[in-house]
């Protein structure tokens, strides 16, 4: 069995799998780390080996402590991947958009796929039908735009982030709403446009914990489940460390 640690900037998730097939899985607080995998490592004895992918830092010491001896690895450059990259230099690609670019090339072989995340920050990466990873873009995300406008300026207020379908706001807060909604959705569709002009048969997915938020806007579109990093780095682990 193969243990699967996402480490993000605000979230742990975990999942276990049993070769191709997911059978335990959890998000939670960064803080409540510990409990949740003591817990795993107990009900799954046969978990044999680790991959974590670190967008974070943070505690990641403390897991290695904690995982000892089992084997495990960082998702990295480094590793044998199923795809070449002309992103340089390539040590700098995340973890996490190279877990979402390998999950998409097994997902959907030999297809030009775009990828698009939506996390803390949005990004955007090429993949042709050749398995070259071609690269992408990066951009702020929801949260991050809703702190930009508060901290950048003199008097907006910080709002919970919201979904809004109206482009005209009445008032401050609605239009710093519809600001950032309609700022993501338009830089989205004009990525997909571009994008589309080069690659006539381009597939597109979106992932990421605000993805679904826009499933009404965004037409012709693979909403990736919420495992999909995780089938990635699953992948990746038993590509790197062999039974």
């Amino acid at each position: 069995m193969n243990l699967i640690i996402d480490l993000g900037n605000t979230r742990i998730k975990y999942f276990v799998f049993n070769n191709k097939n997911e059978i335990d899985s959890t998000n939670l607080n960064l803080n409540d780390w510990k409990i949740e995998l003591n817990r795993l490592l107990d009900n799954y004895p046969s978990i044999s080996r680790c991959i974590i992918s670190d967008v974070n830092g943070c505690i990641t010491k403390e897991i290695e402590n904690f995982l000892s001896p089992l084997p495990f690895i960082y998702c990295s450059s480094e590793l044998k991947l199923p795809f070449k990259s002309r992103y340089k230099p390539f040590n700098q690609l995340g973890s996490d958009r190279i877990a979402l670019i390998t999950s998409s090339m097994i997902e959907y072989p030999k297809e030009d796929i775009l990828i698009i995340d939506l996390g803390t920050c949005v990004t955007y990466d090429i993949l042709t039908s050749n398995a070259i990873h071609l690269g992408g873009s990066i951009s702020p995300g929801y949260l991050m735009r809703y702190r930009a406008l508060n901290k950048f300026s003199g008097k907006l207020p910080l709002l919970e982030p919201e979904i809004v379908y109206n482009v005209i706001g009445e008032n401050t807060e609605q239009a710093i709403h519809s600001g950032v909604t309609h700022g993501i959705i338009s830089e989205i569709k004009e990525t997909i446009n571009f994008y589309k002009k080069e690659f006539k048969f381009l597939k597109v997915i979106l992932s990421g914990g605000d993805a679904q938020k826009l499933s009404k806007t965004l037409k012709n579109t693979i909403f990736a489940n919420k495992n999909f990093l995780a089938k990635g780095l699953n992948f990746i682990l038993s590509t790197n460390i062999t039974k």
